[in-house]
């Protein structure tokens, strides 16, 4: 797909930009220059066609910042990859040495460059662009992201720069959600699926801020995979930024098909954990565990990790337990396969003669009868038991389990709906 990336200092609006153009809040918007690091990605449809579109972080040259070089790194990849850039200005504040130092940078890329001068919100301030001029652009918008104002002449003037689209067969994505607790390494298990650094990785809790998405092609399924923000505790959240990224990775577990619960074997399954597993289960998604960082564990004790994740999460006995090394790439295969397991069952639709079956070995429930069991999507998978009487919830859970038992459904929610009805005797 074509592509076109979003550069700028801090601070200038390219994350607004991105959302404004893409319909989606991928990208925080907070008044703290810096918010965005790793290089976001989604698509932008326009006059029936599309383009990938690439947030990044903005420049830190000469400041003494820890990620700073991280940063600048997935700019330039960002550049590499771009078939058009918008470099945004700020309209308000005026142009400033560092536009005309990143404007010398990009020049270099030999590549189409639109200048986007933001936050033009009034004619007093698009009258005071002229000074962008000086930068020697030709093509030069006037926005504000804020309003709204501009962006169709943007948008029209980047397809006219795109390559031609290539026509291809639309292929079905499954979305891969990573979700833990700070430092448990969803960075890391997103760079070792894709055997490269695509988010960044420290030491200290937090570094990841935004939806970090990527894609990747196996075995002719296309998945996309979404490193997210570590989840802590409400009362734990003290800074803003934090509080936005914890509510939108929670947000985005209903966007996604499977979740992937990553958590740190040395400290084991804490409160949190379950809380987050609870969240996936109420939006009735895919589950698999992952206890991570077994590499940090003696080799003679690793085979009870399994048994005891299982104890610590019992309601959870249906989902596939992992143990994984991001770091080394440990069983980081076996994981993605057994994602691709649990995305084909649960497109299983059960055969009708088969759930005749099972309604017939079922037991039936208090002063009542199973009448009819039928499966009515998928999914999840979602079933209807017609009953002579109304069951307790004790009975769903066995009629569940006895499904569970029949169909499998590793890792997948199965919802039971019931449905009453009297018996007719025939005379």
């Amino acid at each position: 797909m074509p592509t076109v990336a979003i550069v700028g200092r801090k601070n200038v609006g390219k994350s607004t930009i991105f959302n404004r153009l893409t319909g989606m809040r991928y990208s925080i918007v907070y008044k703290e220059p810096g918010v965005t690091r790793d290089r976001i990605y989604s698509e932008v449809q326009w006059c029936g066609r599309s383009f990938g579109l690439i947030d990044t972080g903005g420049f830190f040259p000469d400041e003494e910042f820890p990620l700073a070089k991280s940063i600048q790194d997935q700019i330039e990849t960002a550049l590499e990859e771009a078939d058009v850039i918008y470099f945004v200005v700020d309209g308000r504040t005026g142009l400033k040495p560092i536009d005309e130092e990143i404007s010398s940078e990009l020049r270099k890329t030999d590549k189409p460059i639109f200048l986007l001068i933001n936050k033009i919100d009034d004619k007093k301030i698009r009258n005071n662009t002229t000074e962008f001029y000086g930068l020697g652009h030709k093509k030069m918008f006037p926005v504000s992201a804020e309003a709204g104002i501009g962006f169709g002449d943007v948008l029209d003037a980047t397809l006219d720069k795109l390559p031609a689209p290539r026509i291809s067969e639309k292929i079905s994505r499954i979305r891969l959600l990573i979700l833990g607790r700070p430092n448990s390494g969803k960075s890391t298990l997103l760079n070792a699926f894709l055997k490269k650094e695509r988010a960044i990785v420290d030491a200290k809790p937090g570094t990841t801020r935004d939806l970090v998405n990527a894609r990747i092609n196996l075995d002719g399924k296309d998945i996309e995979i979404i490193d997210t923000a570590g989840i802590r505790r409400r009362s734990r959240i003290k800074e803003p930024i934090e509080f936005y990224s914890v509510m939108r990775a929670i947000k985005m577990i209903e966007q996604t098909d499977i979740t992937i619960l990553i958590f740190d074997v040395t400290t084991g399954i804490v409160d949190q954990d379950q809380r987050i597993a609870a969240l996936v289960l109420s939006k009735a998604k895919g589950l698999v565990l992952a206890p991570n960082k077994i590499d940090l564990i003696a080799s003679d004790k690793q085979e009870k990790i399994i048994r005891s994740t299982n104890e610590s999460l019992p309601y959870l006995d249906f989902v596939p337990v992992i143990p994984i090394s991001a770091k080394t790439r440990f069983n980081v295969d076996m994981l993605m396969q057994k994602v691709l397991d649990i995305h084909e069952e649960s497109a299983k639709i059960a055969d009708q003669r088969t759930l005749d079956d099972i309604g017939k070995a079922l037991r039936p429930p208090p002063n009542g009868e199973v009448l009819k069991l039928r499966q009515v999507g998928h999914r999840p998978p979602v079933f209807q038991a017609t009953l002579s009487s109304p069951a307790k919830e004790s009975y769903i859970k066995y009629l569940r389990h006895v499904i569970r038992n029949y169909l499998g459904f590793a890792g997948i929610p199965v919802l039971i709906k019931t449905k009453t009805r009297k018996k007719y005797r025939s005379r």
